[in-house]
């Protein structure tokens, strides 16, 4: 079977517990960044989210052949020790689930029989490399808070790195636990520092964008928040579903961020730095004084605006626009004129999609779509004058 057969086919554990909102969240955040740092190798991937273990990520988001799990655990102070990571918490008996006022009858404890355990932290990960030991490339215990035995400045390594003592010491309580552990499979269990603050993640994330941003796009103008809001509640909605994934497909586009997600995202920015400035766009408008100080203000709303691909309204009727600019590429109308036929061709759309709307905002939107689309395609070059002021 391939990998992504496996992932669908193979049972998921049965989870430890619920975990608390703001930790759940940060799992999610972590993540993205976690995406951030991937994305500048050029290659494919899709990291998935909540299945089999906190974080998944793929080295195909088609035909993956392998896989690194990692499992996000977050403290507010101190250090994770051996035993912390180790640590096996007793299996609780299953509650009463029958309703009612019943009489809670005690249940008899046979003291000579082995207790029941849940996994440690550490089992659990290598568990996963138990379901899928042809594909997993890497374990990775992630964390905000460094491990006691390990540099607070290293930001990852394997525990077999760790002093000769020590990593006897983890090798021993992981047999304990799966005794299919070795010395040499064990090696692929890395420790990872997450590099989010806890309580403070979500202002260290936006920093975090500005810079993929940049890095990828440059120095431009864009909506930060904007684009915060649409790429983090994508990783939110994903981490949270949690419906049936009866394929692969279905996994990758229920929970997972592919790198032509990504890729979205960045053409957005891109797609507003090809806009030149109002004041070189206005110069060509045949507009009286109130109507250009009015069409600016809209153009600056809408340049935000344009920039939130989680404005589902907006999102349509930008859909509409660009068809409709296709449409009319051949006829190489004036700027005004085009405005003015594509804004006859969509406003009853546009006033069943978004409110409030009218004529003036949706000509704004016209020209922004215009001049945002991309040259090289199949968007006619418009002449800014007049037909009857031609040669």
């Amino acid at each position: 079977m391939t990998l992504a057969e496996l992932l669908i086919s193979e049972p998921q554990r049965e989870k430890g517990g619920e975990t608390a909102n703001e930790r759940y969240d940060y799992q999610a955040l972590w993540g993205l960044a976690l995406i951030f740092k991937h994305h500048a190798s050029g290659q494919d991937y899709a990291l998935a989210f909540e299945f089999h273990d906190d974080i998944l990520q793929m080295n195909s988001s088609s035909d993956p052949t392998l896989v690194k799990f990692y499992q996000v655990k977050t403290k507010d102070k101190g250090h994770w020790t051996l035993t912390d990571l180790t640590y096996r918490k007793l299996k609780k008996p299953p509650a009463n689930t029958d309703g009612g006022d019943a009489v809670e009858v005690k249940p008899v404890v046979d003291n000579s029989a082995p207790k029941e355990r849940l996994p440690s932290f550490i089992g659990r990960l290598f568990a996963n490399y138990l379901a899928f030991p042809d594909h997993t490339e890497s374990l990775h215990f992630a964390s905000n808070l460094p491990c006691e035995f390990i540099s607070e400045t290293t930001e990852e390594c394997t525990f077999s790195e760790c002093e000769p003592k020590t990593f006897a010491k983890f090798l021993k309580k992981l047999q304990s636990e799966h005794p299919e552990a070795t010395e040499e499979n064990a090696k692929i269990i890395h420790y990872t520092r997450a590099d989010l603050s806890l309580h403070d993640a979500s202002t260290h994330l936006k920093g975090k964008l500005n810079e993929f941003v940049t890095e990828h796009i440059g120095s431009v103008m864009y909506n930060p928040d904007a684009l915060y809001t649409t790429v983090v509640e994508e990783c939110r909605s994903k981490s949270k579903y949690v419906g049936a994934i009866p394929n692969f497909g279905e996994l990758i586009r229920r929970k997972s961020i592919t790198r032509s997600h990504v890729e979205g995202w960045l053409d957005t920015v891109r797609s507003a730095r090809a806009v030149p400035a109002w004041e070189a766009v206005s110069a060509g408008l045949a507009l009286d004084g109130l109507e250009l100080a009015k069409w600016s203000r809209l153009w600056a709303k809408y340049r935000a605006s344009a920039l939130d691909p989680g404005n589902e309204g907006v999102s349509r009727i930008r859909a509409r626009i660009r068809s409709e600019i296709l449409a009319l590429s051949s006829e190489k109308l004036a700027m005004m004129d085009l405005v003015s036929e594509i804004s006859k061709r969509t406003i009853s759309f546009a006033l069943s999609n978004m409110s409030p709307m009218d004529e003036s905002t949706l000509k704004v939107m016209a020209l922004y779509e215009v001049y945002a689309y991309d040259p090289a395609g199949d968007v006619q070059e418009v002449d800014p004058q007049p037909k009857d002021s031609q040669a």
